[in-house]
């Protein structure tokens, strides 16, 4: 891409906080450093993206290349991380991020199809997961609400805008990737569940609410949006537990060592099977 079209963004234009900002921009030029002609661009995911972006939030992004990343590139991109998150700030304690070739993004790749979730190991990027130290092979970002959350709301740290290379992703493709994904969420929650934890049932809560919300609008929309869509059209016996989350979300110390509230999780199950049968009900516009 020509370079008259790339971006450099300065402090203060990206997040609500300017050491954040100064943390990404940073990170981006080390990036393109090490990447050099492979790399296109660095670019805000998730409610970095979104809105609603707050001291509870991670730090989503993804680093875009030409190409896939050879074995060199890797360790470059292993040895930037690890300075990057040994610096003395909080910003660097829960980065997460993939890294993108241009090909792969431009397949729009989902994991949620008709016939259950596609974890092939042909779909994975390298990728640090939320507070991780080394570099590894997930499918995490490669679906088509990250394609949609970058061409449509998200800006470039350094590179060229997204609309320059990103792929359209509809409105009903984004509907069918985000019913397929809820219907897959009831099975997660068992007496013995991993996700008994208070984070995970906050998180799901706040999720669902979210995911509803754009199931029907066809759009990605952020926490808050989902918690007031959700108290305007779900049942107001949920009410309750909505509210709880919210403010258990605000508590920057919640985490997934925690064990839920009892009461709580229990509402949760419930609440989970509630919104995926809503799912299911749900008749996509143009199927």
């Amino acid at each position: 891409m020509a370079s008259d079209q790339r971006i450099d963004a300065t402090p203060g234009d990206l997040t609500p906080y300017r050491e954040l900002d100064e943390v990404l921009i940073g990170y981006a030029r080390t990036s393109r450093a090490v990447l050099r002609d492979n790399f296109v661009g660095l670019y805000p995911l998730g409610s970095l993206a979104i809105g609603d972006f707050d001291l509870t939030s991670d730090v989503d992004f993804m680093i875009v290349t030409d190409n896939e990343l050879t074995r060199d590139e890797v360790d470059g991109v292993q040895s930037a991380h690890t300075g990057l998150i040994a610096q003395h700030t909080r910003w660097v304690k829960h980065l997460e991020y993939s890294v993108f070739p241009l090909q792969t993004l431009a397949e729009k790749s989902s994991p949620y199809g008709p016939a259950g979730r596609n974890d092939s190991a042909a779909r994975h990027l390298w990728y640090f997961v939320n507070g991780g130290s080394t570099i590894e092979r997930s499918d995490h970002d490669n679906t088509l609400v990250t394609r949609w959350t970058l061409r449509y709301r998200s800006k470039a740290v350094v590179g060229p805008e997204p609309a320059a290379f990103a792929p359209d992703v509809t409105a009903d493709e984004l509907r069918r990737e985000i019913r397929n994904s809820i219907l897959g969420w009831e099975a997660l929650f068992t007496p013995d569940s991993p996700y008994n934890n208070r984070f995970h049932q906050v998180f799901f809560v706040l999720n669902n609410c979210r995911a509803l919300q754009d199931l029907h609008e066809g759009r990605i929309t952020s926490k808050r949006e989902g918690v007031n869509w959700a108290k305007q059209h779900l049942d107001p016996q949920w009410h309750t537990l909505i509210d709880y989350c919210w403010q258990e979300r605000l508590d920057t110390g919640i985490n997934v060592s925690q064990p839920a509230n009892p009461q709580a999780f229990e509402q949760t199950v419930a609440f989970i099977e509630y919104t995926t049968r809503l799912a299911e009900r749900y008749e996509l516009p143009n199927d």
